[in-house]
């Protein structure tokens, strides 16, 4: 069987630029931090990489941060305004609150975030029938 890949071969495809962070190891710390080893089991690694994305960018931190302009960006949802003198753009939050649970709002504003909610729905453990019939 093949070795697990590690959170930064996670980064390294899912957000390139943050590799060339300095911060780097710290939102793999916050996001380790924030990331159930037992509930994610062998998907841990991919989680904690996606959770240091999305802090990551909510930090706005290098190319990754809301407003950068970059194409790595991930903001989401779709444009709610636009301005050329001084360039602004906004996002709406559109279809990302259907995707998106009560507790998700934060999540919901990047596209790790909502990678993590996909990854964490796969996740769930089955609730079947737990007591039977007398």
């Amino acid at each position: 069987m093949a070795e697990p890949l590690t959170i930064q071969q996670y980064i390294q495809a899912v957000a390139p630029a943050l590799m060339q962070d300095p911060s780097l190891a710290v939102y793999i710390e916050m996001a380790e931090e924030r990331t159930s080893r037992q509930f994610y089991g062998p998907k841990y690694n991919q989680a904690v990489a996606l959770m240091a994305a999305h802090i990551a960018f909510r930090l706005g931190a290098g190319t990754m941060g809301a407003g950068s302009g970059s194409s790595e960006g991930g903001s989401t949802g779709s444009i709610s305004s636009k301005r050329e003198g001084d360039l602004a753009v906004s996002y709406g939050s559109g279809a990302v609150t259907s995707v998106a649970g009560l507790g998700d709002t934060d999540l919901s504003q990047s596209r790790w975030g909502l990678m993590l909610i996909a990854l964490r729905k796969g996740c769930r453990p089955f609730m079947g029938v737990i007591a039977g019939g007398r």
